[in-house]
């Protein structure tokens, strides 16, 4: 009790000490000291796998977005987009394109694409595959006729997409499905 009483009187004695500084000012006024924001270090987002997963989506895109671009011209051959993509995606494309050509569009402009889930799909003897799922951007994209005419984007702007890609033990990887899925993001 006798300590107790002793650090209550050391506790008061400071507080009425302090009281007495000259210049009547009472207590003073406390340094407020800036505490240091911690940024913490980035860590990465994909695993090594799932960023390559998301680079062959993006190398894709830009095989098939040089073709798109040039449709009009009668030597531009569809054959690159073979070099990046397996069916179904390869057929997709093509089908696509014949429809773009027979009309006389083009694109102008690339789509971005930006991924915000990478899982993992089936493994078998050809390899890992894995879901890569996005926004497809087309704010600076859109489709023109032969006399640069734009043509409506009757699906939006920002439109959800999925791709699955094949990442094979020995080889390149490449994207079987492009899937153009319902609704924005």
């Amino acid at each position: 009790m006798n300590s107790l009483m002793r650090s209550l009187i050391v506790v008061a004695l400071g507080g009425a000490m302090a009281a007495c500084t000259p210049g009547g000012g009472g207590s003073p006024t406390p340094v407020v000291t800036p505490t240091p924001t911690v940024t913490p270090t980035p860590t990465p987002q994909w695993t090594p796998e799932e960023q390559g997963a998301i680079d062959e989506v993006n190398h894709y895109l830009e095989v098939w977005t040089a073709i798109s671009e040039n449709l009009a011209d009668p030597n531009q051959s569809w054959q690159p987009l073979w070099d990046v993509a397996r069916d179904p995606a390869v057929q997709g494309a093509y089908a696509v394109w014949g429809i773009w050509r027979d009309k006389g569009y083009h694109l102008v402009g690339a789509p971005i694409f930006t991924a915000t889930l990478v899982t993992t799909g089936m493994g078998d003897g050809q390899g890992q595959r894995y879901w890569v799922y996005g926004c497809y951007d087309l704010h600076d994209s859109h489709l023109a006729d032969a006399k640069g005419n734009l043509q409506d984007n009757d699906g939006g702007d920002r439109r959800r997409t999925r791709y699955l890609v094949l990442s094979p033990k020995n080889g390149r990887q490449l994207v079987l499905e492009d899937n153009l899925r319902e609704g924005t993001c």
